[in-house]
Protein backbone atom coordinates (compact mmCIF):
# COMPACT_ATOMS: atom_id res chain seq x y z
CA UNK A 1 0.00 0.00 0.00
CA UNK A 2 0.69 3.32 -0.91
CA UNK A 3 0.84 6.38 1.70
CA UNK A 4 0.45 9.99 0.57
CA UNK A 5 1.08 13.16 2.28
CA UNK A 6 -1.75 15.27 0.33
CA UNK A 7 -0.76 19.36 0.58
CA UNK A 8 -2.99 21.87 1.56
CA UNK A 9 -5.39 21.64 -2.17
CA UNK A 10 -6.41 24.68 -4.34
CA UNK A 11 -9.13 25.86 -5.02
CA UNK A 12 -10.44 28.44 -7.59
CA UNK A 13 -14.13 29.73 -9.21
CA UNK A 14 -14.04 32.62 -11.88
CA UNK A 15 -17.30 33.93 -13.00
CA UNK A 16 -17.90 33.37 -16.31
CA UNK A 17 -17.82 35.39 -19.39
CA UNK A 18 -20.90 35.25 -20.68
CA UNK A 19 -22.65 35.71 -17.28
CA UNK A 20 -20.13 38.97 -16.55
CA UNK A 21 -21.41 40.10 -19.75
CA UNK A 22 -24.99 40.09 -18.77
CA UNK A 23 -24.53 41.21 -15.02
CA UNK A 24 -25.42 37.84 -13.76
CA UNK A 25 -23.69 36.69 -10.85
CA UNK A 26 -20.99 33.66 -10.54
CA UNK A 27 -23.14 30.40 -9.46
CA UNK A 28 -20.06 28.37 -9.00
CA UNK A 29 -18.80 27.72 -5.84
CA UNK A 30 -15.24 25.77 -4.63
CA UNK A 31 -13.53 25.30 -0.81
CA UNK A 32 -11.23 23.31 0.63
CA UNK A 33 -10.26 22.24 4.02
CA UNK A 34 -8.28 20.65 6.46
CA UNK A 35 -9.74 18.19 9.40
CA UNK A 36 -8.77 16.01 11.33
CA UNK A 37 -10.11 12.81 12.79
CA UNK A 38 -10.04 11.39 16.44
CA UNK A 39 -6.63 9.75 16.20
CA UNK A 40 -5.02 13.15 14.75
CA UNK A 41 -4.62 11.45 11.12
CA UNK A 42 -5.95 14.67 8.73
CA UNK A 43 -8.14 14.61 5.86
CA UNK A 44 -7.99 17.04 2.79
CA UNK A 45 -11.33 18.17 1.54
CA UNK A 46 -12.16 19.57 -1.50
CA UNK A 47 -15.62 20.60 -3.48
CA UNK A 48 -16.80 22.02 -6.44
CA UNK A 49 -20.44 23.21 -6.99
CA UNK A 50 -22.13 24.50 -9.67
CA UNK A 51 -25.30 26.22 -9.41
CA UNK A 52 -27.71 25.31 -12.83
CA UNK A 53 -28.14 29.14 -13.89
CA UNK A 54 -31.37 29.16 -15.41
CA UNK A 55 -34.17 31.28 -14.65
CA UNK A 56 -36.23 28.88 -12.56
CA UNK A 57 -33.04 28.23 -10.61
CA UNK A 58 -32.42 32.16 -9.39
CA UNK A 59 -30.87 31.24 -6.34
CA UNK A 60 -28.10 28.93 -7.82
CA UNK A 61 -25.28 30.61 -6.06
CA UNK A 62 -26.64 30.56 -3.18
CA UNK A 63 -27.12 26.74 -3.15
CA UNK A 64 -23.50 26.44 -4.61
CA UNK A 65 -22.30 28.03 -1.53
CA UNK A 66 -24.65 25.89 0.95
CA UNK A 67 -23.51 23.09 -1.08
CA UNK A 68 -20.13 22.66 0.37
CA UNK A 69 -20.82 24.15 3.67
CA UNK A 70 -22.94 21.51 3.97
CA UNK A 71 -20.21 18.78 2.69
CA UNK A 72 -17.76 19.69 5.28
CA UNK A 73 -20.23 19.66 8.13
CA UNK A 74 -21.45 16.35 7.30
CA UNK A 75 -17.71 15.31 6.68
CA UNK A 76 -16.85 16.73 10.14
CA UNK A 77 -19.09 14.71 11.75
CA UNK A 78 -18.19 11.51 10.19
CA UNK A 79 -14.53 12.23 11.25
CA UNK A 80 -15.69 12.66 14.98
CA UNK A 81 -17.28 8.90 14.06
CA UNK A 82 -14.75 6.66 11.82
CA UNK A 83 -11.50 7.01 12.05
CA UNK A 84 -9.50 7.55 8.65
CA UNK A 85 -7.34 4.08 9.32
CA UNK A 86 -10.71 2.21 8.45
CA UNK A 87 -11.21 2.67 4.64
CA UNK A 88 -14.14 -0.41 4.39
CA UNK A 89 -15.85 2.01 7.00
CA UNK A 90 -15.72 5.13 4.78
CA UNK A 91 -16.59 3.39 1.87
CA UNK A 92 -19.90 2.36 3.43
CA UNK A 93 -20.47 6.10 4.43
CA UNK A 94 -20.15 7.27 1.50
CA UNK A 95 -22.93 5.28 -0.15
CA UNK A 96 -25.40 5.54 2.10
CA UNK A 97 -25.02 7.58 5.32
CA UNK A 98 -23.44 11.04 3.92
CA UNK A 99 -25.55 11.47 0.71
CA UNK A 100 -28.24 11.66 3.23
CA UNK A 101 -27.13 13.53 5.58
CA UNK A 102 -25.79 16.35 3.39
CA UNK A 103 -28.59 16.29 0.95
CA UNK A 104 -30.78 16.80 4.20
CA UNK A 105 -28.01 19.46 5.33
CA UNK A 106 -28.66 21.43 2.38
CA UNK A 107 -32.49 21.33 2.12
CA UNK A 108 -32.66 22.69 6.11
CA UNK A 109 -30.27 25.80 4.92
CA UNK A 110 -31.77 26.93 1.79
CA UNK A 111 -35.13 26.38 3.28
CA UNK A 112 -33.72 29.00 6.53
CA UNK A 113 -31.93 31.16 3.47
CA UNK A 114 -35.50 31.72 1.83
CA UNK A 115 -37.43 32.37 4.90
CA UNK A 116 -35.02 35.19 5.13
CA UNK A 117 -36.01 36.78 1.72
CA UNK A 118 -38.69 38.66 1.37
CA UNK A 119 -40.11 36.41 -1.35
CA UNK A 120 -41.22 34.40 1.19
CA UNK A 121 -43.96 36.24 1.88
CA UNK A 122 -45.44 35.93 -1.69
CA UNK A 123 -43.63 32.57 -2.88
CA UNK A 124 -43.79 29.31 -1.92
CA UNK A 125 -40.35 27.83 -1.10
CA UNK A 126 -38.89 25.21 -3.65
CA UNK A 127 -35.58 23.01 -3.43
CA UNK A 128 -35.54 23.50 -7.27
CA UNK A 129 -34.59 28.08 -6.53
CA UNK A 130 -31.35 26.74 -4.91
CA UNK A 131 -30.19 23.62 -7.53
CA UNK A 132 -26.94 22.98 -7.93
CA UNK A 133 -24.82 19.89 -8.39
CA UNK A 134 -21.74 18.95 -6.41
CA UNK A 135 -18.40 17.08 -6.26
CA UNK A 136 -16.62 15.98 -3.51
CA UNK A 137 -13.15 14.62 -3.35
CA UNK A 138 -11.59 12.86 0.30
CA UNK A 139 -7.58 12.56 0.11
CA UNK A 140 -6.63 10.46 3.71
CA UNK A 141 -2.97 9.47 4.41
CA UNK A 142 -3.95 5.84 3.08
CA UNK A 143 -6.84 6.09 0.61
CA UNK A 144 -8.39 8.45 -1.64
CA UNK A 145 -12.35 8.95 -2.33
CA UNK A 146 -14.96 10.72 -4.51
CA UNK A 147 -18.48 11.45 -4.53
CA UNK A 148 -21.12 13.78 -4.89
CA UNK A 149 -24.12 14.23 -7.97
CA UNK A 150 -23.94 16.23 -11.59
CA UNK A 151 -21.32 16.69 -14.32
CA UNK A 152 -18.65 17.35 -12.19
CA UNK A 153 -15.34 15.87 -13.66
CA UNK A 154 -11.92 14.27 -11.74
CA UNK A 155 -8.89 13.60 -13.46
CA UNK A 156 -6.27 11.99 -12.20
CA UNK A 157 -2.31 13.16 -12.95
CA UNK A 158 0.15 10.24 -12.59
CA UNK A 159 3.92 10.74 -11.51
CA UNK A 160 5.18 10.41 -15.14
CA UNK A 161 2.35 13.37 -15.90
CA UNK A 162 0.21 10.72 -17.87
CA UNK A 163 -3.66 11.87 -17.21
CA UNK A 164 -6.82 9.90 -16.60
CA UNK A 165 -9.94 11.02 -16.62
CA UNK A 166 -11.38 9.05 -13.17
CA UNK A 167 -15.45 10.46 -12.60
CA UNK A 168 -18.06 12.12 -15.09
CA UNK A 169 -21.57 11.74 -14.97
CA UNK A 170 -22.90 9.04 -16.78
CA UNK A 171 -24.88 9.66 -19.83
CA UNK A 172 -28.58 10.11 -19.71
CA UNK A 173 -31.45 10.60 -21.83
CA UNK A 174 -32.67 13.55 -21.53
CA UNK A 175 -29.97 15.25 -23.51
CA UNK A 176 -25.89 17.05 -23.29
CA UNK A 177 -28.13 19.87 -21.02
CA UNK A 178 -29.48 18.31 -18.72
CA UNK A 179 -27.58 16.97 -15.23
CA UNK A 180 -28.07 15.29 -11.90
CA UNK A 181 -29.07 17.97 -8.99
CA UNK A 182 -29.15 18.39 -4.80
CA UNK A 183 -32.88 19.65 -5.38
CA UNK A 184 -34.34 16.52 -6.56
CA UNK A 185 -36.57 14.11 -4.32
CA UNK A 186 -34.42 11.47 -5.17
CA UNK A 187 -30.98 13.53 -4.87
CA UNK A 188 -29.36 11.08 -1.97
CA UNK A 189 -29.77 7.97 -3.82
CA UNK A 190 -27.72 9.39 -7.22
CA UNK A 191 -24.47 10.10 -5.19
CA UNK A 192 -23.62 6.45 -5.62
CA UNK A 193 -23.22 6.60 -9.58
CA UNK A 194 -20.27 9.01 -8.45
CA UNK A 195 -18.92 7.31 -5.60
CA UNK A 196 -15.33 5.38 -5.58
CA UNK A 197 -12.41 4.99 -3.36
CA UNK A 198 -9.03 4.16 -4.31
CA UNK A 199 -5.95 3.14 -2.18
CA UNK A 200 -3.70 4.34 -5.03
CA UNK A 201 -2.86 7.59 -4.73
CA UNK A 202 -2.19 9.73 -8.13
CA UNK A 203 0.41 12.35 -7.70
CA UNK A 204 -2.52 15.15 -8.40
CA UNK A 205 -6.38 14.94 -8.39
CA UNK A 206 -8.00 17.87 -10.57
CA UNK A 207 -11.62 18.57 -9.86
CA UNK A 208 -13.51 21.00 -11.98
CA UNK A 209 -16.88 21.97 -12.59
CA UNK A 210 -18.21 21.21 -15.93
CA UNK A 211 -17.35 25.08 -17.69
CA UNK A 212 -13.71 24.10 -17.91
CA UNK A 213 -14.39 20.28 -20.29
CA UNK A 214 -17.04 22.20 -22.21
CA UNK A 215 -14.08 24.94 -23.55
CA UNK A 216 -12.53 21.22 -24.62
CA UNK A 217 -12.50 20.70 -28.12
CA UNK A 218 -12.19 17.32 -27.13
CA UNK A 219 -11.21 14.20 -24.10
CA UNK A 220 -7.67 14.31 -24.81
CA UNK A 221 -7.52 17.68 -24.48
CA UNK A 222 -9.21 17.96 -21.74
CA UNK A 223 -6.62 15.41 -20.27
CA UNK A 224 -4.10 17.73 -21.49
CA UNK A 225 -5.30 21.47 -19.57
CA UNK A 226 -5.36 19.35 -16.34
CA UNK A 227 -1.73 18.42 -16.55
CA UNK A 228 -1.46 21.78 -16.78
CA UNK A 229 -3.35 22.82 -14.44
CA UNK A 230 -1.92 20.60 -11.86
CA UNK A 231 1.20 22.18 -11.88
CA UNK A 232 0.48 25.42 -11.03
CA UNK A 233 0.91 26.06 -7.22
CA UNK A 234 -0.43 29.98 -7.07
CA UNK A 235 -3.95 30.89 -6.52
CA UNK A 236 -3.47 34.29 -8.51
CA UNK A 237 -1.73 31.87 -11.25
CA UNK A 238 -4.65 29.52 -10.97
CA UNK A 239 -7.22 32.51 -11.76
CA UNK A 240 -5.50 33.96 -14.48
CA UNK A 241 -5.83 30.64 -16.24
CA UNK A 242 -9.36 30.15 -15.49
CA UNK A 243 -10.07 33.35 -16.83
CA UNK A 244 -8.65 32.72 -19.94
CA UNK A 245 -10.21 29.24 -19.85
CA UNK A 246 -13.52 30.74 -19.62
CA UNK A 247 -13.17 33.86 -21.89
CA UNK A 248 -11.83 31.75 -24.79
CA UNK A 249 -13.56 29.06 -24.18
CA UNK A 250 -17.18 28.04 -23.08
CA UNK A 251 -17.97 31.46 -21.26
CA UNK A 252 -19.77 29.17 -18.80
CA UNK A 253 -18.49 30.28 -14.86
CA UNK A 254 -15.04 27.91 -14.41
CA UNK A 255 -13.89 26.15 -11.03
CA UNK A 256 -11.06 23.78 -10.40
CA UNK A 257 -9.69 22.33 -7.36
CA UNK A 258 -6.45 20.67 -7.32
CA UNK A 259 -5.22 17.99 -4.84
CA UNK A 260 -1.41 17.59 -4.53
CA UNK A 261 0.47 14.98 -3.25
CA UNK A 262 3.80 16.84 -1.39
CA UNK A 263 5.76 13.99 -0.67
CA UNK A 264 4.63 10.55 -1.24
CA UNK A 265 6.07 7.77 0.60
CA UNK A 266 6.02 4.20 0.26
CA UNK A 267 4.21 2.71 3.19
CA UNK A 268 5.87 1.55 6.14
CA UNK A 269 9.49 3.01 4.75
CA UNK A 270 9.10 6.62 4.75
CA UNK A 271 12.79 7.28 2.86
CA UNK A 272 11.80 5.61 -0.27
CA UNK A 273 10.03 8.83 -2.12
CA UNK A 274 7.47 7.89 -5.25
CA UNK A 275 8.71 9.16 -8.57
CA UNK A 276 8.64 12.64 -9.45
CA UNK A 277 5.76 14.59 -11.23
CA UNK A 278 7.11 14.53 -14.88
CA UNK A 279 5.90 17.72 -15.87
CA UNK A 280 8.11 20.61 -16.70
CA UNK A 281 5.76 23.97 -16.88
CA UNK A 282 6.90 26.75 -18.32
CA UNK A 283 6.75 30.13 -15.65
CA UNK A 284 3.19 31.17 -16.02
CA UNK A 285 2.14 27.74 -17.69
CA UNK A 286 -1.74 29.37 -18.06
CA UNK A 287 0.00 31.09 -21.15
CA UNK A 288 0.07 28.95 -23.39
CA UNK A 289 -3.75 28.26 -23.27
CA UNK A 290 -3.92 31.34 -25.60
CA UNK A 291 -2.76 28.85 -28.32
CA UNK A 292 -4.74 26.55 -27.48
CA UNK A 293 -8.18 28.04 -26.85
CA UNK A 294 -10.01 29.58 -29.85
CA UNK A 295 -13.25 30.91 -31.12
CA UNK A 296 -14.77 30.41 -34.51
CA UNK A 297 -16.02 34.05 -35.38
CA UNK A 298 -18.50 32.72 -37.10
CA UNK A 299 -20.46 30.85 -35.42
CA UNK A 300 -18.67 31.13 -31.96
CA UNK A 301 -18.09 27.76 -31.48
CA UNK A 302 -15.39 26.89 -29.02
CA UNK A 303 -12.32 24.30 -29.19
CA UNK A 304 -9.45 23.53 -27.23
CA UNK A 305 -7.19 22.60 -29.95
CA UNK A 306 -4.31 19.40 -29.04
CA UNK A 307 -1.31 20.78 -27.64
CA UNK A 308 0.92 18.32 -29.16
CA UNK A 309 0.15 20.72 -32.71
CA UNK A 310 2.08 23.52 -31.98
CA UNK A 311 4.51 21.59 -29.77
CA UNK A 312 5.98 19.40 -32.44
CA UNK A 313 6.46 19.74 -35.70
CA UNK A 314 3.96 17.42 -38.20
CA UNK A 315 4.48 14.25 -38.86
CA UNK A 316 2.97 11.86 -41.92
CA UNK A 317 0.47 9.25 -40.50
CA UNK A 318 0.22 5.84 -42.18
CA UNK A 319 -3.10 6.28 -40.60
CA UNK A 320 -5.48 9.28 -41.27
CA UNK A 321 -6.48 11.09 -38.43
CA UNK A 322 -10.08 10.76 -38.95
CA UNK A 323 -9.38 7.00 -39.24
CA UNK A 324 -7.50 7.27 -36.31
CA UNK A 325 -9.96 8.99 -34.34
CA UNK A 326 -12.53 6.66 -35.05
CA UNK A 327 -10.66 3.72 -33.98
CA UNK A 328 -10.03 5.54 -30.68
CA UNK A 329 -13.38 6.33 -30.22
CA UNK A 330 -15.14 2.65 -31.01
CA UNK A 331 -12.14 1.09 -28.62
CA UNK A 332 -14.47 2.28 -25.87
CA UNK A 333 -18.26 2.28 -27.31
CA UNK A 334 -19.36 3.02 -23.91
CA UNK A 335 -17.85 6.27 -24.00
CA UNK A 336 -19.14 7.34 -27.09
CA UNK A 337 -22.60 9.16 -25.84
CA UNK A 338 -20.72 11.27 -23.01
CA UNK A 339 -17.68 12.31 -25.52
CA UNK A 340 -20.17 13.56 -27.74
CA UNK A 341 -22.02 15.24 -25.41
CA UNK A 342 -19.19 17.39 -24.26
CA UNK A 343 -19.13 18.13 -28.50
CA UNK A 344 -22.72 20.27 -28.61
CA UNK A 345 -20.18 23.69 -30.12
CA UNK A 346 -19.41 21.11 -32.91
CA UNK A 347 -22.68 20.13 -33.72
CA UNK A 348 -24.03 24.19 -33.59
CA UNK A 349 -21.24 25.12 -35.83
CA UNK A 350 -21.95 22.79 -38.17
CA UNK A 351 -25.81 24.14 -38.17
CA UNK A 352 -25.06 27.22 -38.87
CA UNK A 353 -22.48 26.31 -41.91
CA UNK A 354 -19.39 25.89 -40.19
CA UNK A 355 -18.78 22.14 -41.00
CA UNK A 356 -16.09 22.59 -43.83
CA UNK A 357 -13.28 24.34 -41.10
CA UNK A 358 -13.98 21.41 -38.91
CA UNK A 359 -13.35 19.60 -42.13
CA UNK A 360 -10.34 21.38 -42.79
CA UNK A 361 -9.30 21.06 -39.53
CA UNK A 362 -9.30 17.10 -39.21
CA UNK A 363 -5.60 17.24 -38.31
CA UNK A 364 -5.75 18.96 -35.25
CA UNK A 365 -9.21 18.05 -34.11
CA UNK A 366 -10.39 14.63 -36.16
CA UNK A 367 -13.61 13.95 -34.01
CA UNK A 368 -14.51 17.59 -34.68
CA UNK A 369 -14.76 16.91 -38.70
CA UNK A 370 -16.30 13.48 -37.81
CA UNK A 371 -18.63 15.27 -36.54
CA UNK A 372 -19.14 17.62 -39.76
CA UNK A 373 -18.97 15.10 -42.22
CA UNK A 374 -22.03 12.92 -40.18
CA UNK A 375 -24.57 15.49 -40.55
CA UNK A 376 -27.25 13.66 -42.60
CA UNK A 377 -26.96 16.66 -45.63
CA UNK A 378 -23.07 16.39 -45.66
CA UNK A 379 -22.16 16.11 -49.49
CA UNK A 380 -18.59 14.15 -47.98
CA UNK A 381 -20.24 12.26 -45.78
CA UNK A 382 -17.67 9.21 -44.24
CA UNK A 383 -18.75 5.97 -45.37
CA UNK A 384 -20.48 3.84 -43.36
CA UNK A 385 -17.66 0.89 -43.19
CA UNK A 386 -15.28 3.55 -41.17
CA UNK A 387 -17.64 3.32 -38.56
CA UNK A 388 -18.36 1.13 -36.00
CA UNK A 389 -22.21 0.91 -35.23
CA UNK A 390 -21.77 2.74 -31.53
CA UNK A 391 -20.51 6.03 -33.26
CA UNK A 392 -22.86 5.74 -35.93
CA UNK A 393 -25.69 5.00 -33.80
CA UNK A 394 -24.77 7.55 -31.54
CA UNK A 395 -24.18 10.51 -33.91
CA UNK A 396 -27.35 9.60 -35.95
CA UNK A 397 -29.33 9.85 -32.04
CA UNK A 398 -27.38 13.18 -31.52
CA UNK A 399 -28.56 14.51 -35.06
CA UNK A 400 -32.15 13.73 -34.45
CA UNK A 401 -32.31 15.24 -31.25
CA UNK A 402 -30.77 18.81 -32.74
CA UNK A 403 -33.34 18.31 -35.40
CA UNK A 404 -36.62 18.31 -32.99
CA UNK A 405 -37.53 21.81 -31.34
CA UNK A 406 -35.30 22.14 -28.33
CA UNK A 407 -37.15 20.36 -25.85
CA UNK A 408 -38.09 21.99 -22.23
CA UNK A 409 -35.01 20.65 -20.45
CA UNK A 410 -34.36 23.53 -18.85
CA UNK A 411 -38.12 23.27 -17.17
CA UNK A 412 -37.33 19.61 -16.42
CA UNK A 413 -39.53 17.74 -13.58
CA UNK A 414 -37.66 17.62 -10.84
CA UNK A 415 -38.85 14.11 -10.26
CA UNK A 416 -37.45 12.92 -13.40
CA UNK A 417 -34.05 12.50 -12.15
CA UNK A 418 -32.33 14.82 -13.94
CA UNK A 419 -32.29 18.89 -14.22
CA UNK A 420 -30.23 21.91 -16.31
CA UNK A 421 -26.69 22.01 -15.67
CA UNK A 422 -27.45 25.63 -16.85
CA UNK A 423 -28.45 28.35 -18.27
CA UNK A 424 -28.38 28.13 -22.39
CA UNK A 425 -24.74 28.24 -23.22
CA UNK A 426 -23.64 31.71 -25.12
Amino acid sequence: MVSGVWAPPLTCSVIGAAHRRRGLPCQDASQAWSLQDADGQTLRLMVVADGHGHRRHWLSQIGSALACEQSRQALAAALRQTPLRDPRAWQARLERELPATIVSGWLAAIAADWQQRPEANAQPFSAATYGCTLGIVLMAPLWWAHTGLGDWDLVAIAADGSGRLVSEEPPGNDGPEATASLCLRDAAALFHLRTGLDHQPPRALVLSTDGVRKSCASDGDFLQLCRELSAITDRAQLAEGLEQITSQGSGDDVSVALGIVSSPMASGNPQIPLPPLQIQPPHRPWRRLGLGLGITALTGAIGLFGWSWWRQPQRPLAVSPLQREVQRQCAEPQRIRATLNQRRPQFEQVLAGGGPALVAAAARDPLGAIIARSHPRAGDAIPTPELCAPLRQELSRQWQQRSRPMAASHGSDPTSGRMPASSPRP
